[in-house]
């Protein structure tokens, strides 16, 4: 093999070497804009009514690519509820009856790998809830996206039901059912321009 043509092969693997770093930083993890995402869920009591709580403090990425797939993780600080209705049923929800968030102040989503298509198109979500201190196998549903851009031009939204019983919250079962329905809507930090 001639010296130009040794010289052209280092060229090209270098270049191609040099490449890498930034196919790669198309799949840095994308941090959740606290701001700008949020949480709620509903108790239902038998009577047929209801009880809804708010939950600021969302954080959390979101990583992965079109090609090899997408997760998330969310975390929720559940000292940030606001419920809905008379205070004592702020009280109740906060308690250690219920969500303990003072002790127990992190909620957390890990999600399996999901593909673009559920991304784009909603689909089932599985992963791992963290609730109480403890964590449970969850399937929730992913909303079908109104934008090209999920998470820049409009929210993620996840939405689900768990139960109750499966977090240790057993209290006040003659008067609140076991479910309770979680929505999570998510948007995502605006990537630097150096991204």
């Amino acid at each position: 093999m001639s010296l130009a043509r040794v010289c052209a092969l280092l060229v090209l693997l270098l270049g191609s070497w040099s490449m890498a770093p930034a196919a790669r930083s198309q799949e840095t993890p994308r941090l959740i804009d606290g701001v700008g995402s949020n949480a709620s869920f509903i108790v239902h009591l038998r009577l047929g009514m209801r009880a809804e709580g708010k939950l600021g403090g969302v954080s959390g990425q979101f990583s992965g690519s079109a090609a090899q797939g997408w997760q998330v993780l969310v975390t929720v600080d559940g000292r940030s509820l606001k419920m809905g209705g008379p205070r004592w049923m702020g009280r109740v929800t906060r308690s250690n009856s219920f969500l303990a968030v003072d002790r127990y102040p992190d909620i957390r989503f890990d999600s399996e790998p999901f593909t673009d298509a559920v991304l784009h198109g909603g689909g089932q979500l599985k992963g791992q809830l963290t609730l109480r201190g403890l964590t449970r196998p969850v399937s929730f549903q992913l909303v079908p996206s109104s934008c090209a851009q999920p998470g820049r031009d409009c929210d993620i939204q996840v939405n689900g039901t768990i139960s109750r019983l499966a977090f240790g919250m057993t209290a006040y079962r003659a008067t609140v059912t076991d479910e309770v329905d979680f929505q999570i809507r998510v948007r995502l930090q605006q990537p630097s321009p150096a991204q």
